[in-house]
């Protein structure tokens, strides 16, 4: 059987730690979201709040489906009624500009 050596032309460019003024310029456009930690550490979170337990877990599970979706995971942290999502990227050791698109996908889940 052969094997295809062809390139992948169409990967994704790398990820890469926005800059400060890239940072506040984003969270501009995400209604919500607020800066956690510092350094390597820094994130962006929002916490979403329902009405109960299920409602709670139906939203986790969905984020979880979303982030498996676009590769990208976040912490959560999980009570009876609220969700925080903190979004960074571990390997540019800031927030990245996937972290707001998957953020935007979080609150678009929220809204339905």
């Amino acid at each position: 059987m052969a094997q295809d050596t062809q390139t992948n032309t169409s990967a994704a460019p790398p990820r890469t730690a926005l800059s400060a003024t890239q940072l506040i310029a984003n969270l501009a456009k995400v209604e919500g979201w607020k800066l956690h930690g510092d350094g390597a550490d820094i994130a962006i979170e929002k916490t979403y709040h329902f009405d109960n337990f299920l409602k709670t877990m139906s939203f986790v599970n969905a984020v979880a489906y979303l982030a498996e979706q676009q590769d990208h995971h976040p912490e959560l942290l999980v009570t009876y009624g609220t969700c925080s999502v903190r979004f960074n990227t571990h390997d540019v050791q800031g927030v990245s500009r996937s972290d707001f698109e998957c953020a935007a996908l979080v609150d678009a889940l929220a809204q339905r």
